[in-house]
């Protein structure tokens, strides 16, 4: 079963998002399960970021989301993270330790990437990107929001 908690920003930020994430998982997501997400809306401005998705147990994410943003950058910026959800959840990416290097690293499919690589050229980023554009106009045409 999947389950989306939407906390803080407004009510009608609430209710659309709740009905945005569960319609983007299911469409990312349809022979998954159990997959369980916490979204934030808060203030990001001192972080200098929309949003981001952190994997807290298996299966298991809190994504936050900068609430003072425009309808369509809240759509999209939900969007995004939750094609970083489908990424963990379908093991595309892999956030680890490496022992023998003593560094974090992310494995995407069958490359391994440091934490230093460009933001701009991480592939997991770039999928994001596209997929946000996609999903966000089907929402929007098919009546989700």
């Amino acid at each position: 079963m999947k389950t989306v908690v939407v906390q803080g920003g407004n009510k009608f930020q609430r209710e659309m998002i709740q009905n945005l994430a569960e319609w983007t998982l299911q469409e990312l997501l349809p022979r998954h399960r159990r997959v369980d997400v916490a979204i934030r809306l808060k203030d990001l401005s001192k972080d200098g970021v929309e949003g981001w998705c952190m994997e807290e147990e298996d299966r298991f994410f809190i994504v936050d989301v900068e609430k003072k943003q425009s309808l369509r950058d809240l759509v999209t910026t939900v969007v995004h993270e939750l094609v970083h959800v489908k990424q963990y959840v379908k093991r595309e990416m892999v956030d680890y330790y490496d022992r023998k290097a003593q560094s974090r690293k992310i494995r995407w499919k069958k490359t391994v990437y440091g934490y230093g690589t460009a933001y701009a050229r991480q592939p997991w980023e770039k999928e994001a990107f596209k997929l946000q554009e996609v999903y966000a106009d089907r929402a929007w045409n098919e009546g989700i929001i």
